[in-house]
């Protein structure tokens, strides 16, 4: 007990109630020197007594002897009781901080593998491989300043001025040179979405039926150089003719249908001309000749084939022997829906004409041979 912080505390109560020293110890019959005393510190008052003050002084016995007041008494419980809750609080969000770093740092080098390996596995570059980098991108840089803040790191770096206005310089050019890329997203979709809308330009009739032209117009885009086809129409006894095409801003979609009906003397020297049909590419250092292919099970009809969907290109001659008719057929990224007319001239199965998001550059093609010194193609050029 202490006594000293008791009488203070009598002599709070005596104030609060207005008295002196003499009236209240006349209240209570005792002397005045006593309560003096009490309020001292030197001296306490008699246990007999401790009932009869708490009760004048309308007060807890325990509130006395404690020398504070029971809502005191609470609030310093309360603020230990607090305090102690924010040492335990501190404690878990140390340990939950300390959680969150390593997360982060787990987090970083992941998206930084993650992006890296992207890039590495693109193949095929376009607008649509594109975006997943970027937004790998987008989340790395998210993730490394994330883990810098709950690391502390970020806190003591803002406070360097200088730190703080090369950031500010490195954002406004990164946010500038993001627009420009953002803007020139919007406008390839939008070029795309334009592409993708407009209808196909329809060809047909013989008349229109000229090779060269055709290899000068769409070899380029179509990686084919019209070599199945015939050079002109005029061992035929019967032939139609008909192509559609869409240029677009990063391909062309194109399907050239020719089918052609030959006497058997002249059938049969087609069909061998088109067997013997090979192409070949000088990959720099030395030349690889390569053959057309025979299949008897893709489509309904016996093909030679000289492209099976490299670029999403396909480019075979289906042998009707029954009728001595030959079908050529050359088409890119082809739609078994839209060109189901066709459907007698296209793969058995339209399923195979999905070849998802695997690089199509190993598909076969006559007109393009893999390089030996490097990881890529070169292709036939007349």
């Amino acid at each position: 007990m202490d006594q000293t912080k008791v009488g203070q505390f009598l002599k709070q109560l005596r104030k609060e109630k207005g008295i002196t020293q003499e009236e209240f110890a006349e209240k209570i019959g005792v002397s005045g020197r006593s309560v003096s005393r009490w309020e001292t510190g030197s001296n306490m008052p008699d246990i007999s007594l401790l009932v009869e003050i708490a009760d004048f002084y309308d007060v807890d016995v325990r509130e006395i002897i404690e020398g504070v007041k029971k809502s005191e008494m609470m609030n310093e419980e309360i603020r230990d009781t607090a305090e102690k809750m924010a040492d335990y609080a501190g404690a878990e969000k140390s340990r939950l901080l300390k959680f969150a770093q390593i997360i982060g740092i787990i987090g970083v080098i992941a998206l930084s593998v993650a992006t890296i390996l992207m890039c590495v596995n693109i193949k095929e570059p376009s607008v649509i491989s594109f975006i997943p980098v970027l937004l790998a991108f987008v989340a790395l840089v998210s993730m490394m300043v994330m883990t810098l803040y709950v690391t502390g790191v970020l806190r003591k770096l803002i406070k360097n001025q200088t730190f703080t206005i090369a950031v500010l310089v490195i954002i406004a050019f990164a946010f500038l040179a993001v627009l420009k890329y953002f803007l020139g997203l919007i406008f390839v979709l939008s070029m795309l979405f334009f592409d993708y809308s407009k209808p196909m330009n329809d060809v047909e009739g013989l008349d229109k039926y000229d090779k060269q032209y055709l290899t000068e117009e769409f070899s380029g885009d179509m990686t084919s150089h019209f070599f199945l086809f015939p050079d002109d129409l005029s061992n035929t006894e019967d032939a139609d003719f008909r192509y559609e095409y869409k240029v677009g801003l990063l391909d062309t979609d194109a399907s050239f249908f020719l089918t052609a009906t030959y006497s058997d003397e002249a059938f049969e020297a087609e069909v061998e001309r088109i067997s013997g049909i090979t192409c070949t590419v000088n990959d720099g250092n030395e030349d690889h000749t390569q053959a057309v292919i025979y299949d008897e099970d893709m489509y309904r009809y016996p093909a030679y084939i000289a492209i099976d969907g490299y670029c999403h290109t396909y480019e075979y001659a289906l042998i009707d022997e029954a009728n001595s008719r030959v079908i050529y057929v050359l088409t890119s990224y082809p739609d078994p829906e839209h060109l189901k007319e066709y459907s007698d001239f296209l793969k058995k199965d339209p399923k195979a004409y999905d070849l998802g998001n695997t690089s199509t550059l190993d598909r076969f093609c006559i007109y393009s041979v893999k390089m030996i010194d490097f990881d890529g193609y070169v292709e036939y050029d007349d």
